[in-house]
């Protein structure tokens, strides 16, 4: 979830007016036009319509979609739009240093990521011209950006460092990489004609990081994997006084195959050969050898990690991430600002006898007052 840090607001009092405590809810929206390099040019007044969305299983994790009457002022090619939701917070006596004072009603901006212009469509409506328009996060441009001959990383050379090399030769200098003491054991090399992208997430993975991302602010953006089972619900969805849930909630239990067992080799001929195992065998997770009588295996061979250490973590997560397939929530809420890349959630909802931990796969949020937000999520199942 986005954090929230006000002068004069607390997180609760966001959270009061995002669940309507005080009332009806006063949103409105705004769209900055932003150069290539980010730098806010001008307010547009010309979108109509739009959607943001995030999907944090997709290649491209955060997309929109913009109706825009064509006024000329947008270069498609190399303009970029930032989406904001504006929330009005009412009029409240609030505590400042020793002081009880009266605050008057405000507007909280909250930004909904930075997105590069697609190809628009154009037609005539009412003797306008009406654009189409879908937009993508900055990923669009690692993975549009190809290396144009053997790309050669020495043995030595530290994952970050490795990573920020990357993101540079594509032009990128915004970004937020965890910092990391491992290096690469052998020499990697990506051949001619490698997406930036897939590279990057290759690199990253082999020290168990998470997948680059881009943040509501346009930086690229990526951590170290800590498994939602380890991390606590950040954001309460409950059918209480207070709930923003909207009745309708679906419900999926997915009983196929899904593994319990993982083996994972590290096959390179320049590096010692690395093998780790891990078995689901917890009594309480409905995939486990003991529930269903029987081992189901996963094999894989790959060829870059970093140590044993990052191959545990590796085959511990795929084991985590595969097991989550097994119970999946669709919901709808009124629109909540603060959410971003893979959120972990609890959800608690009487009418399905629901109250668990989930994690986030992907929700949107129409750009449209009164309009309802949709989410998609795993249950954190125990492995």
């Amino acid at each position: 979830m986005q954090s929230f840090s006000h002068p004069l607001y607390s997180r609760e009092d966001l959270l009061n007016v995002i669940h309507g405590v005080h009332g009806s809810r006063a949103i409105s929206f705004r769209y900055d036009l932003l150069d290539k390099k980010d730098n806010k040019l001008k307010e547009l007044y010309s979108v109509i319509d739009g959607e943001v969305s995030m999907s944090s299983l997709a290649q491209i994790k955060r997309t929109a979609k913009f109706t825009i009457q064509d006024q000329g002022d947008i270069d498609y090619l190399s303009n970029r739009i930032q989406p904001w939701i504006i929330f009005k917070m009412p009029k409240m006596m609030k505590r400042i240093d020793t002081q009880t004072v009266n605050v008057p009603s405000q507007n909280i901006e909250f930004p909904l990521g930075v997105f590069l212009l697609g190809s628009p469509t154009r037609k005539e409506d009412s003797n306008s011209v009406i654009r189409q328009v879908d937009a993508y996060d900055g990923l669009l441009v690692l993975r549009d950006d190809k290396f144009d001959s053997r790309y050669f990383i020495a043995a030595g050379t530290n994952y970050r460092n490795a990573v920020i090399s990357i993101l540079e030769s594509a032009g990128i200098d915004k970004h937020n990489i965890e910092e990391t003491n491992n290096v690469l054991p052998t020499d990697l090399e990506f051949e001619p004609g490698k997406e930036k992208l897939f590279s990057i997430n290759e690199l990253l993975g082999a020290i168990n990081f998470t997948p680059i991302h881009v943040d509501v602010y346009g930086y690229y953006t990526s951590i170290y994997y800590r498994s939602p089972s380890v991390r606590a619900a950040e954001y309460v969805y409950a059918d209480d006084i207070k709930s923003i849930l909207s009745a309708g909630m679906e419900e999926e239990l997915n009983l196929v195959e899904t593994p319990n067992r993982w083996v994972v080799t590290v096959s390179n001929p320049e590096q010692e050969p690395l093998i780790s195992t891990y078995t689901n065998d917890n009594s309480n997770s409905p995939t486990s050898t003991i529930n269903r009588g029987r081992k189901i295996t996963d094999f894989r061979q790959i060829e870059n990690i970093a140590d044993q250490n990052s191959l545990n973590g590796y085959v511990q997560r795929i084991a985590f991430e595969a097991s989550q397939v097994y119970g999946k929530l669709k919901f709808s809420t009124a629109i909540n600002p603060l959410h971003d890349y893979a959120d972990v959630l609890e959800i608690i909802y009487s009418p399905l006898g629901i109250k668990d931990k989930y994690s986030e796969t992907s929700w949107t949020i129409p750009l449209r007052a009164g309009a309802l937000m949709s989410h998609e999520v795993r249950k954190v199942v125990q492995i």
